[in-house]
């Protein structure tokens, strides 16, 4: 069961979290041929990330004026998050970690 789950996290929150990221930092270290271009892609990814990612992909690639890679730091760093977010989702469910302490057994008064 929690192998399921974790291949549902996967590929539900973790592959496109490393994609959005991805497209977000292509648009803002690339430029375009009007600003407001830019600025309208940014707005698509912040607020449409599933939709707007995909649309990016599609089509806002081929506007770009520049076609500077992401670079090696930035790769690193989109893989990571999810990385930590597999490792703290393990963690919890393994029970390792939790979030609010467990109430204590008995009250003094």
């Amino acid at each position: 069961m929690a192998m399921i789950m974790l291949t549902g996290f996967i590929v539900l929150i973790a592959l496109p979290s490393v994609l959005w990221l991805y497209a977000l930092a292509d648009v803002i270290i690339n430029d375009f041929q009007y600003f407001t271009t830019k600025f309208v892609w940014l707005v698509v990814l912040c607020f449409f990330p599933p939709f707007g990612t995909l649309l990016y992909f599609l089509i806002g690639r081929n506007q770009r004026r520049t076609y500077y890679p992401v670079g090696r730091f930035v790769v690193l760093c989109i893989l990571i998050v999810p990385a930590l977010m597999i490792a703290v989702y393990i963690l919890y469910s393994l029970g390792h970690l939790t979030f609010m302490p467990e109430p204590p057994k008995e009250i003094l008064i």
